[in-house]
């Protein structure tokens, strides 16, 4: 049986369940109450504004079952022109055909509308009979002839502690232990989006709590992948799909492998595996032209085709899908030391040949096929760019041939810590130019007579005090009466 997504199953169903938004709350249900009240508010459009899993579209829903409502939804990012969304958004000229419920006009992702649509869902609201609430990342993106005749509501992002309030709640109605540390983990990861948080908790209740430390500690690094991934196979929409990739700290060769370990847990037809698969292997055949040609242009085309490509293959499993790595997390491991050793090389080539970073990977290849052939070249390059021992067996791709270069680099940094050295040895034992000869006796003679002149002063008091008479028998003169006189 398939498992069902927990971010659905604990959706709240009220306004009071929603966590830690009540003054947000508080003018959405004035708003709506006006509306209730037969007195429709000045602005008769809400934009619910804030970053991503804090409960806006939550609040819609949560809104629409407390005050039953019927919710007519539509995506700004799927039908964004006027054209396409009108027989949608005409629900909001009229009442059920029955007057037992409302409807309420929700539009989602509404900083994505079109300028022509804007145009015209503009007007619209102004002509509304029902309620219209919209939702946007960023409010000041929805296009200024909407946000004019809307009234603004900001969500704030949710801190690590409601978060783990909220994680806490949905393990106890489950019956499910998490260890400590790993839902801390999760919280910090999340950044304040409670709906991903939700999805890692599950998969860590689905993987076995054993793996988490070392499955949360990679996606660390590669903090989005999972996050993204699941965005690309819960859509059919192209667009969404090669949004969802944007910002993966990765890639696409890498991004590719990932999509083609999970495309057989996320299609179950044969054909839509199929035609997944054909779009993956197109993806492949940009890439390739790419490194060959080194017009990276290319990978524009291999990320739209592994990504809108495979999201409209075909029917999805429903419910729940875990995100897989391409490989066991030992290998993950491996890989991210990998991934380390390769930008730290490229970091030295862009900074020693002063090259940017799309020319340091294609020299690296080039460094690739020296390392693997010209021993002797490649120990001068092992100097010339300060390689460590890893990042030598790196590029050698062979634990033997970094020996015999790392083995060579050593002796060139030895001749050249002699070299130094001979040349240090004699600039100390180059002969005195005679000007400085000149100055320096100069300035010793001046602080040999200077040295005289005081001590002949020195010995004329000493004479002077020994010649004055006596009046009475005083006592006898220190060295401090010297100094006074």
């Amino acid at each position: 049986m398939t498992e069902v997504p927990w971010v659905e199953k604990y959706r709240p169903r009220k306004l009071s369940e929603i966590v830690n938004q009540e003054k947000a709350l508080e003018q959405v249900r004035a708003w709506i109450e006006a509306w209730l009240h037969g007195n429709p508010p000045k602005k008769k459009a809400l934009i619910l504004a804030g970053p991503p899993g804090v409960g806006k579209t939550t609040t819609v829903y949560a809104l629409a079952n407390e005050y039953g409502f019927e919710v007519i939804e539509l995506n700004a990012s799927d039908e964004r022109t006027y054209e396409k969304i009108e027989r949608y958004v005409q629900a909001a000229y009229t009442m059920d055909i029955l007057g037992k419920r409302r409807k309420l006009i929700f539009l989602d992702e509404a900083d994505n509308i079109e300028p022509s649509g804007a145009r015209e869902i503009a007007k619209l609201v102004d002509k509304a009979k029902n309620p219209i609430i919209m939702s946007a990342n960023h409010y000041w993106e929805v296009p200024k002839e909407i946000r004019n005749k809307a009234q603004i509501v900001e969500y704030k992002r949710l801190t690590q502690r409601d978060i783990i309030r909220a994680l806490v709640r949905i393990l106890k109605r489950e019956g499910k232990t998490v260890p400590k540390e790993i839902l801390y983990e999760i919280a910090k990861r999340s950044n304040g989006d409670l709906r991903a948080a939700i999805n890692d908790l599950q998969t860590v209740v689905t993987g076995g709590v054993e793996d988490a430390k070392e499955v949360l500690a990679y996606r660390d690094v590669e903090k989005s992948v999972f996050q993204a991934l699941a965005q690309v196979f819960a859509t059919d929409n192209a667009k969404r799909a090669k949004l969802a990739t944007l910002g993966v700290d990765m890639f696409p060769d890498e991004l590719l492998l990932w999509i083609d370990e999970n495309v057989p847990y996320v299609y179950y037809r044969p054909e839509d595996i199929a035609r997944a698969y054909e779009a993956l292997s197109r993806a492949d055949i940009y890439l390739g032209r790419a490194k060959r040609t080194g017009n990276y242009s290319l990978w524009k085309y291999a990320t739209d085709m592994m990504t809108a490509g495979v999201a409209v293959a075909g029917v999805k499993k429903k419910g729940f899908v875990k995100i897989y790595p391409p490989k066991t997390i030992k290998i993950l491991t491996e890989s991210k030391e990998e991934r380390s050793l390769r930008d730290s090389i490229l970091r030295k080539i862009m900074k020693e040949m002063h090259m940017a970073r799309l020319e340091a990977i294609e020299t690296m290849r080039y460094l690739r096929v020296i390392f693997e052939n010209n021993p002797d070249l490649a120990a001068h390059f092992t100097v010339f760019l300060d390689l460590s021992e890893k990042e030598v067996e790196f590029l050698a791709g062979d634990s033997e041939k970094a020996k015999t270069i790392w083995g060579k680099a050593m002796n060139i940094e030895k001749k050249l810590r002699e070299a130094l050295r001979e040349d240090l040895r004699k600039k100390s034992e180059k002969p005195e130019e005679p000007e400085e000869k000149r100055v320096r006796d100069k300035m010793k003679k001046k602080e040999e007579e200077i040295s005289k002149e005081y001590l002949e002063e020195a010995e004329e008091k000493i004479e002077s005090l020994d010649k004055k008479p006596e009046k009475k028998k005083g006592k006898q003169a220190t060295l401090f009466d010297f100094l006074k006189n």
